[in-house]
């Protein structure tokens, strides 16, 4: 994994993407999908399929010229989880990604656990679980990296959220038993389950919602997805 992440590293201007939600002239609302290379770099077993999507994502058209990620020092901790979930909800990138940082140096726990609910609370056909999976394996196993961190919390705060299925949620109050072999809701379930979290019933509520969401198979997608069952 570490030789794949520093090919991201060096190609991470051209990576991103300068917006993942755009609203045309028309009033027409336009999402475009999320960057793999990351999920790719950690959860798919081809070199292949790795070099195939780095090459694919790279946009020199979309180059974002790197900033340093500064921190936040003198902030309690509790603060700083406060402003980072405000933040990324609200899309406010730069600020986003300097609480980010400084909680996940600080508490890399904590961290995971926050971006994890934050996953929980979008659209599940985001897929933000699985980038969230895929940023606690970097973190652990590598710790913080800002040119990772950078592009995952960009992700989070670009798409925008749909809270949608959140608002409308009622709790569950039974045990759902959901099985599935969609990438989006193995992930969203994967991450359900990593961690005990105030709206868990209503999170249930979201996945047995779209638990018979179906994806077209690909071979980057069924990849992936023998990975996450196994993470």
């Amino acid at each position: 994994m570490q030789s794949r992440i520093e090919k991201i590293k060096e190609n991470v201007e051209v990576l991103d993407k300068r917006a993942y939600f755009t609203i045309s002239e028309d009033c027409e609302v336009k999402r475009k999908e999320m960057n793999f290379i990351i999920p790719t770099a950690v959860f798919c077993d081809s070199e292949q399929l790795f070099n195939e999507v780095l090459e694919k994502e790279s946009n020199k058209i979309e180059r974002e010229k790197r900033k340093k990620i500064d921190r936040f020092s003198n902030l309690e901790i509790e603060k700083i989880r406060e402003n980072f979930i405000k933040l990324v909800i609200k899309g406010e990138l730069e600020f986003s990604k300097k609480y980010g940082k400084e909680l996940a140096l600080r508490d890399k726990e904590l961290f995971i656990k926050t971006l994890f609910e934050l996953s929980l609370m979008d659209n599940i056909e985001h897929n933000k679980p699985l980038m969230a999976l895929a940023m606690d394996k970097i973190l652990k196993e590598m710790g913080w990296i800002d040119e990772i961190g950078g592009l995952v919390i960009s992700y989070f705060a670009k798409q925008r959220f749909d809270l949608n299925d959140l608002e409308k949620a009622e709790e569950i109050l039974e045990n759902v038993n959901i099985e599935s072999d969609t990438l989006e809701i193995v992930c969203y379930k994967k991450v359900l389950e990593k961690f005990e979290y105030k709206n868990k019933k209503k999170y249930m509520a979201i996945l047995k919602k779209n638990m018979n969401l179906k994806k077209e198979k690909t071979v980057l997608r069924e990849e992936i997805l023998k990975n996450i069952k196994k993470y």
